[in-house]
């Protein structure tokens, strides 16, 4: 395959912006891991040490934060977050990100499940090669409870996994547990 070198320079910028993307979106979720976890590293990892986050009640910067995201997530039993739709513009080493999440959590008195939807809106910034958000606003779209159901059964209660280091997604190499 023949390409010139307007063609591979085309295809080095489209290389770079998919990347960038994928870095992006990696930041934003492993932030989310951070927060199931309770794992205080993963949180401060997708932000840069001068980033400042606007969550709720909380504004201010990250080493103020992390320390809020863990005593209110630890508040629950257990925390679900995801990230569905994900908007990204990238300008050189500059992103705007628009990402939808949803969170689930089992409420400490463990027979309800609170529910919420919102959006994080970032601004990104690339630096020695590595993204990172730099500005944070959470933006709570929705939030309900509804009443815990064992609705598959008590044998499913032995699979949950854990809130900490000690969670299967960490063990390297991975392994099935004993039937």
């Amino acid at each position: 395959m023949d390409m010139d070198k307007d063609e591979v320079a085309a295809l080095v910028r489209e290389v770079r912006y998919l990347r960038d993307r994928q870095d992006i979106l990696d930041c934003i979720n492993n932030y989310g891991r951070g927060l199931d976890r309770l794992d205080a590293d993963l949180i401060r990892d997708a932000f840069h040490p001068d980033a400042t986050d606007n969550h709720g009640p909380f504004l201010g910067g990250v080493d103020a934060f992390v320390p809020f995201a863990i005593d209110c997530e630890a508040a629950f039993l257990n925390t679900h977050h995801g990230i569905t739709s994900h908007n990204c513009e990238i300008k050189g080493d500059t992103a705007h990100a628009e990402s939808y999440v949803f969170w689930f959590v089992q409420m400490p008195d463990g027979e309800k499940i609170g529910a919420g939807g919102g959006r994080y809106i970032d601004k990104l910034e690339r630096r020695e090669g590595k993204w990172k958000v730099s500005l944070r606003r959470l933006l709570m779209d929705w939030t309900f409870q509804v009443p815990e159901d064992k609705w598959l059964g008590d044998e499913w209660s032995g699979v949950k996994g854990e809130r900490d280091k000690t969670d299967p997604s960490y063990l390297r190499p991975m392994t099935i547990p004993p039937a």
